[in-house]
């Protein structure tokens, strides 16, 4: 049996009143490989109108209602990447497991957005992806995969095309959090969100990770960056996997941004109760949700060794 809990798992560093919300009531668009919606853990997201794949032909971002039964199968090799991330944040416990996402409450919209022979990823079948989102009215968006910047151009996409999207997703008033690469001890964080796109963008949230070591080694490096936002720790976790099994590995970038996301879905849930109570339907977002997690989550300038009990760091935009 896994004996696994996310919501515990960082239990210390979230607000109690945050998690006992679970998420109801917050949408999130996940733009990834799939998810394969057979895993008993995961089987509550298969759900209709839910399900997009966006590479396939003739689909409409700007009507995406039509589309939302879509197969989104995880092909992405043998453990599934959109599979392993979105169980940090949507898990529930089954009879043979105990694996619970941090906000299993939140409301899935499942965006598949690499080729349908599972091969490769587009920055058009991204931007249709994120448009798609905007429409369906999402308080979250989570992006774990990143492109070249020089890939917008290679495609044939204008700047002018890219700023539209990006105008809806402001307009849409959704979190967009992005994966920053996974970087190695020795690497340099310099130009880290800069050369990735969509994390160079000014509406993205970036999420990286760190270890022990390279806090030790590039914390003053790393607090110089404008495009690193928060950061996790790399302490392992257990993940869905394809075939209804389970893997345990360290977290990555990728499972960091959706713990991330998991911990805004709370947060706005709880603002939006709290909103409710005042009858004040104003809801923090953008850089002061960033500014909001600072006030519980550990600083990086007095971040003590990295365990299991402080996997989220709190790094203050410039």
């Amino acid at each position: 049996m896994v004996q696994f809990d996310w919501s515990q798992k960082i239990q210390a560093a979230v607000l109690k009143k945050w998690q006992t919300t679970g998420g109801k009531g917050i949408k999130i668009a996940v733009l990834d490989t799939g998810v394969e919606l057979v895993h008993s853990a995961l089987a509550h997201l298969n759900q209709a109108g839910h399900k997009f794949n966006v590479a396939v032909v003739g689909f409409n971002p700007s009507n995406p209602a039509s589309f939302g039964n879509s197969d989104v199968t995880d092909g992405h090799r043998k453990k599934g990447h959109g599979t392993q991330c979105i169980s940090v944040v949507s898990s529930k416990t089954t009879p043979t497991d105990s694996l619970v996402g941090i906000a299993p409450q939140a409301e899935v919209f499942i965006f598949k957005v690499n080729t349908v022979d599972n091969k490769f990823f587009r920055v058009k079948d991204f931007l249709k992806g994120l448009e798609a989102a905007t429409k369906l009215g999402v308080d979250i968006i989570v992006v774990s995969i990143a492109y070249p910047p020089g890939d917008i151009a290679l495609e044939g996409i204008t700047q002018a095309e890219v700023e539209r999207v990006f105008v809806l997703v402001k307009n849409a008033g959704a979190l967009l959090f992005s994966a920053l690469p996974n970087m190695d001890d020795d690497e340099s964080w310099v130009g880290i969100a800069a050369n990735s796109f969509p994390s160079q963008r000014p509406e993205s949230i970036n999420v990286g990770v760190v270890s022990q070591q390279m806090l030790n080694t590039r914390k003053a490096e790393i607090e110089a960056e404008p495009g690193v936002h928060l950061l996790v720790s790399n302490a392992n976790g257990t993940y869905c996997k394809i075939g209804g099994q389970y893997v345990q590995e360290p977290i990555s970038s990728s499972y960091a941004t959706y713990l991330v996301a998991g911990i805004a879905a709370l947060y706005l849930a709880s603002q939006k109760k709290e909103a409710v109570r005042l009858a004040n339907q104003s809801v923090v977002t953008g850089s002061d949700t960033v500014k909001a997690f600072s006030q519980k989550f550990v600083k990086l300038a007095s971040a003590p060794l990295l365990d299991a009990g402080t996997p989220v760091l709190f790094k203050k935009t410039n």
